[in-house]
């Protein structure tokens, strides 16, 4: 009988003295960056410390969850604002999350960011976890070089705008969103190995962006109605994509029937989310969701065959209804006329819409002039926009407005150059592309998950060309975090497909036929009797 030998004991020693070697270096790491932060923030008199020490915890839920990073991430991004808000019920906007130590609590030099820590001690938990475990493994992928590339080119360009002159602070402001897609394309890309962590992504969305529904609700009741006039906006540019994610996210839970908790909560919360997205007053966001509707729509009908006449019936009814809508509506100021006045505003603006309008299309000409001048070389981050067409100076309402300009995609070609551009569009070609190979899964899961980063991707491009959602701080960690949990669903493919092969693959029996030796034969009743 054949027998399996188990590991060596020098392998296991081996293997348990890696694990202490990378409990002991990730403690030390630690300790090094918390330690010195609680101390400075005791000894300046602020309450902070505390946050500290309770961050030890992080780690440890890191190491004990390992796909908690990234489902952490999804949450803040879709709830944390960037600004502070002096709203009462602005609860959220109360944590400092994507804002700078020196900012908040006045850490001389901290231009760094209690996010930027988070995401500093989920990589050190990631690798020490795998030096310990042997498992560091990273598969190259069209979507994952692509990723990498642009990021190498965006830390080029850093240095290429530092030795330019650039604004030291302010080209970090402008290089922090390219970072945060790489990273948390990594961390996602890694850390999500089971189907219960792209669930648990999807509820960081719902949960999220919920409450920044039900705080948008809020306000549409106690601010926008009793207003003579109404607000500009009530909420950040930022959640009119993730308003737009969480519709689409609630509409595929339907469409591909995925019965459970996460739809009857997405479900129970869409229409506070709709609520605070009339209210929030964004032409963009009435831009981007018809879009991402028609997308799911030609996912929809690629993918279920047996449903294309209805499908055909639905959206030929949507489109009438819908134009019918603008058409009635085109004109209105309430509530509930918001969307077809923004998509009646890209044919006929109202004098306040016509003046942005034309502030954006004169910021578009000193784009493309500026990009001429550095067609290939780029002009670096940190470095100011100029303006050869004379243009409204907005730096009072927004202070990087000559740094970062309305459209991000232009944006994107005058920082990095041509070779950052192709780069850039290039990670958006192999995001789409992975996206919808994945949604064409017969899965239910993966078609979920490949149809929302699909229409993600979308509004983000939207809210780019747009209104900075480009460089957007919060936008980017989702897509990030979606573009990863793609990548790791394409591999949890494969994976099972293997397994489901090899379960199916019949046993072969080797049948082997034993001679027995001459001098050891015997008659059967001789051998009967000698037992």
């Amino acid at each position: 009988m054949a027998t399996t030998a188990g590991p060596a004991v020098s392998d296991v020693e081996r293997t348990r003295r890696l694990q202490t070697y990378a409990a002991c270096a990730l403690l030390i790491v630690l300790a090094a960056v918390l330690g010195p932060l609680a101390g400075m923030m005791t000894e300046s008199g602020h309450g902070f410390a505390i946050l500290a020490v309770m961050g030890l915890a992080v780690p440890v839920l890191f190491w004990k969850v390992p796909p908690s990073p990234v489902i952490l991430c999804v949450i803040s991004a879709t709830m944390i604002e960037r600004f502070p808000d002096p709203g009462a019920d602005a609860f959220t906007s109360k944590i400092p999350l994507f804002r700078s130590l020196q900012d908040t609590i006045g850490l001389s030099g901290a231009s760094f960011t209690p996010y930027e820590l988070l995401l500093i001690v989920a990589l050190v938990v990631w690798l020490a976890r795998g030096v310990a475990d042997r498992r560091i493994r990273l598969r190259a992928s069209p979507l994952g070089v692509a990723v990498m590339a642009l990021l190498g080119i965006t830390i080029a360009m850093e240095l290429f705008g530092m030795a330019r002159g650039a604004v030291f602070n302010i080209s970090l402001w402008e290089v922090r969103p390219f970072l945060y897609i790489a990273l948390t394309y990594l961390l996602a890309s890694q850390l999500i190995s089971k189907r219960a962590a792209i669930e648990a992504i999807l509820w960081g969305i719902v949960i999220g962006t919920g409450v920044k529904g039900l705080e948008g609700t809020e306000r549409v009741f106690t601010v926008v109605m009793p207003a003579a006039t109404r607000p500009d906006s009530i909420l950040e540019h930022d959640e009119s994509v993730f308003f737009s994610v969480f519709a689409i996210l609630t509409l595929l839970l339907w469409i591909y029937g995925k019965r459970g908790w996460l739809r009857r909560v997405a479900t129970l919360l869409l229409p506070f989310v709709l609520t605070a997205d009339f209210g929030n007053n964004r032409r963009a966001a009435w831009v981007m969701l018809p879009a991402m509707l028609v997308a799911v729509a030609v996912v929809a009908y690629v993918r279920m065959p047996e449903r294309r006449k209805v499908i055909v019936w639905v959206v030929g009814v949507l489109l009438a209804v819908s134009s019918a809508y603008v058409l009635a509506y085109r004109n209105s100021t309430a509530l509930e006329a918001e969307p077809a006045h923004a998509i009646w505003s890209q044919f006929q603006p109202d004098p306040r819409d016509a003046n942005s309008n034309l502030y954006r299309q004169l910021e578009n000409a000193n784009l493309a002039l500026d990009i001429k001048g550095a067609v290939f070389t780029g002009t670096g981050f940190g470095v100011p926009i100029a303006h050869p067409i004379p243009i409204f100076d907005a730096s009072n309402l927004d202070p990087l407005i000559n740094f970062i300009p309305h459209n991000t995609v232009l944006y994107v070609w005058l920082r990095l150059g041509t070779l950052g551009a192709i780069a850039f569009w290039c990670m958006a070609g192999a995001a789409i592309v992975a996206a919808c190979r994945l949604a064409r899964y017969p899965d239910r899961d993966f078609g979920v998950l490949g149809t929302l980063a699909l229409t993600a991707v979308m509004a983000w491009l939207v809210e780019g060309w747009l209104d900075q959602g480009i460089t957007s701080f919060r936008i980017a960690t989702l897509i990030g975090c979606l573009l990863g949990a793609v990548a790791a669903a394409h591999r949890m493919a494969a994976r099972e497909a293997e397994e489901a092969a090899a379960a199916e693959q019949p046993v072969q029996v080797r049948v082997v036929k034993y001679q027995v030796p001459r001098g050891e034969r015997r008659e059967p009743a001789a051998a009967a009797r000698n037992g």
